[in-house]
């Protein structure tokens, strides 16, 4: 019989209602319970977190994966009940810090708690716990609504409706048919790589028509999430320009869900990337990026590094 950890966080799947609105209220025991989960010798649980997952950061992704990692030989999956908010940062973190698991390592939670009588806690749980059970589950994924999710492309993309999260670029590794059957993607190959550290020194900044750069003195890797396939404006060109001569690795990345980057099609695009070394996210989701460069900063000494890890995933 395969024997899984399923590891609670918190998030609205554990939420109660408060006179300040919904907070985690229930641990994972509670969870399993309510999925009608409880009693099977398969599943061992523990809580390592209890926060709305919006107070959720790289720190709290490092430590997650460190547990996995400790009992990585003592399980056949995972599963991590994990909030919606930063789920996608969280299933791309850990896509960083274990890489091509050979073992499922399974994120879920609900958009409705458990405690709705109408949730759709219970059937997300159950159907993480189905799918991280089957021999052929592997590598970090988002099971959501039916849908397995690649965990390097899941984007939340809705905030009402029980299906929230998409398959960016990629199509979905995998999905349950009405009849409960798994449809799956390819099968594992290669080895599984294990890290520690998320750097800290990544920033953000989503471009705005005439906006300039404020970039905080720590940072090592700035990624513009500019327009349509990719450029740097004119008007920041002299900044960008100053910022890489002071050793910050600029990575170009678009508003556009769909699509990718494509900095060679435009000459704004292309009159930066010569006069400037940039990095592209291609068709990287914007969480999958971040958490790549968060990465990549953490195990890189310069910028040839940088880049090799960066686009090397």
């Amino acid at each position: 019989m395969r024997r899984l950890l399923i590891i609670g966080t918190g998030g609205t799947i554990s939420c109660g209602k408060t006179e300040n609105g919904l907070a985690p209220a229930f641990g994972i025991t509670e969870l399993l319970a309510a999925a009608g989960l409880d009693g099977r010798a398969d599943i061992v649980s523990e809580q390592l977190f209890g926060l709305d997952s919006t107070n959720m950061t790289p720190r709290h992704w490092e430590k997650l994966a460190r547990r996995i990692v400790q009992r990585y030989d003592e399980f056949d999956g995972f599963v991590i009940t994990h909030g919606t908010d930063t789920m996608a940062y969280a299933a791309a973190s850990l896509s960083c810090l274990i890489q091509n698991s050979r073992k499922p390592i399974v994120f879920t939670g609900s958009m409705k708690p458990m405690t709705d009588e109408d949730s759709d806690a219970p059937k997300n749980l159950r159907d993480a716990v189905k799918f991280a059970v089957d021999e052929r589950a592997f590598g970090v994924r988002v099971v959501f609504c039916g849908e397995i999710i690649d965990g390097r492309c899941a984007h939340k993309w809705d905030t009402d409706t029980v299906d929230p999260y998409e398959s960016v670029n990629n199509e979905d590794y995998g999905y349950f048919w009405h009849d409960g059957k798994i449809a799956f993607g390819e099968e594992y190959s290669g080895e599984t790589r294990f890290y520690e550290h998320l750097s800290d020194d990544v920033f953000l900044i989503k471009l705005i028509p005439g906006q300039g750069l404020y970039v905080p003195e720590n940072t090592k890797a700035l990624i513009l999430e500019s327009y349509g396939s990719g450029g740097v404006p004119d008007y920041l060109l002299d900044e960008v320009t100053k910022l890489a001569g002071k050793g910050v690795y600029v990575i170009i990345a678009t508003q556009c869900p769909y699509g990718g980057t494509h900095l060679n099609e435009y000459e704004v695009g292309q009159y930066a990337a010569r006069v400037c070394p940039l990095l592209e996210t291609g068709k990287m989701t914007v969480e999958y990026a971040v958490a790549r460069a968060r990465w990549a900063l953490a195990y890189s000494d310069n910028f040839e590094d940088f880049k090799r890890l960066f686009n090397d995933g």
